[in-house]
């Protein structure tokens, strides 16, 4: 009987040493895991930071393209502006001084 008691006892430890390894192996793994995670997190943030500068470097380039087109679409405007008020200019002071003239 004491045999009996004796082996269920060093089953019982050996169960409970069990227990204890399965239990701080599931910490490791745990840890291992969320080490992964993180890396896994970290490297997705990293190339999504990447990605997310070449389109702003892409949407800056193409801002100031379309910037110096504008510009230069204004700047032809504005020279038609001015040629169309110089010839129209020159008229209005010539009929202006022809009526001058005849009074």
């Amino acid at each position: 009987m004491d045999d009996v008691i004796s082996k269920l006892a060093e089953i019982e430890l050996a169960a409970s040493k069990i227990m204890e390894n399965v239990v701080e192996e599931k910490k490791s793994l745990s840890l291992e895991n969320e080490a992964r995670i993180k890396a896994f997190d970290d490297e997705v943030d990293k190339k999504t930071e990447e990605k997310l500068e070449g389109i702003r470097k892409g949407l800056e380039v193409d801002m100031e393209q379309e910037l110096l087109l504008q510009k230069q679409q204004t700047e032809a405007t504005l020279k038609k502006m001015e040629a169309g008020y110089e010839q129209r200019v020159e008229a209005m002071v010539q009929e202006l001084y022809d009526k001058i003239l005849r009074m």
